[in-house]
This record gives structure tokens, C-alpha cells and sequence, in this order.
């Protein structure tokens, strides 16, 4: 009888295992100056989901601020700068910005997945990009990539918020 049971444990563990999966990897976090003031640029969004690059860029700095990091800016756009769906911002543009705000280094990301997958289940995606950029030479000092899929009963917000949680940790580690 126990080992009837341990079976349909491992069955159950291994089936419900499947139903969600992670990727993350980054380079090593470099090592910030003491003060050093932190934006965070606009996320390219390469999803079919309208203000998913918004709606990352909006968190990383929530994030940031959360893990203690005191000086993250949001850089917003204006109105007239926003992108049709697919295009990036211009770095050139958000470069600028970053050293008229005193900013040290720019966090700048991309998305290429924020959905649920078609189908009976509905299982949330996200993937991501991010990137540290020098504000003064615009040189890539550190990137990570995430992505991850998540349970029927998970909402993409969450997965999304849990995947740039990762990230995050990763750049402050």
C-alpha cells in the first residue's frame, strides 16, 4: 500500500511539475558606484499584447526600489515619442535623457512574451530582457534574459512580476 502511494506522489509531483517551467541567465552583476542614480528606460514590446513594455519597464522600477535600491527613476515618454507596436525606443534618445537626470546607468529590457497560450488551460508566458547600459558611454554592462510559464491559475501580472523579481535579485546580487 505505501508504495502505491509513493507512486501516485511521484505521478502527481512529476505531472504537476509540467505545468510550469523557468529560464533565467544573466551575466555577472556588476558592482555600482555608492549613490549612483539608476533609470529605467522604456521597454521595447515585441508581443501582441498592447503596453506590455510599459507595464515591465513599470515594475523593474517598483522592483528596483523594492530590493532597496534608493535612486531608480522611471523615464517616461511623451506622448509624441510613443512607438507603434514592435519598434524600439531609440537609445540615443533615452541616453540623453538618463545623463540630463545625473543617472549613472540605464536599465533598458524588451518583451517578446506576455500572454496567455491558446488553448483549455490558458497557461500564462512571459519573457524578458534586461539590460544595464553605462549612461555615459551607452556600453552594455550586465544583461539577463527570463522567461517562464506558468499554471492555469496564475495570472500573467504575477508570472511577470515573479520572472523580473529574478532579474532584479540577479543585478543587485
Amino acid at each position: 500500500m505505501n508504495a502505491l502511494k509513493w507512486i501516485s506522489c511521484i505521478t502527481m509531483a512529476t505531472t504537476l511539475s509540467g505545468c510550469a517551467s523557468t529560464a533565467l541567465h544573466a551575466s555577472p552583476a556588476p558592482r555600482f558606484a555608492h549613490g549612483a542614480i539608476i533609470a529605467v528606460a522604456p521597454f521595447a514590446n515585441y508581443t501582441t499584447t498592447p503596453g506590455a513594455g510599459s507595464r515591465a519597464a513599470s515594475m523593474t522600477t517598483s522592483l528596483l526600489l523594492a530590493h532597496g535600491l534608493k535612486s531608480a527613476h522611471a523615464m517616461t515618454m511623451h506622448q509624441k515619442d510613443r512607438l507603434p507596436l514592435g519598434r524600439a525606443p531609440q537609445p540615443a534618445a533615452w541616453l540623453a535623457q538618463a545623463r540630463a537626470m545625473g543617472a549613472r546607468y540605464v536599465v533598458e529590457g524588451a518583451v517578446q512574451e506576455w500572454r496567455y497560450t491558446i488553448g483549455l488551460d490558458g497557461q500564462p508566458a512571459v519573457a524578458v530582457t534586461v539590460n544595464l547600459i553605462s549612461a555615459k558611454s551607452g556600453r552594455v554592462l550586465w544583461t539577463a534574459t527570463g522567461s517562464r510559464s506558468g499554471s492555469p491559475r496564475e495570472s500573467v501580472g504575477v508570472l511577470a512580476e515573479d520572472t523580473l523579481n529574478a532579474i532584479v535579485r540577479r543585478l543587485l546580487s
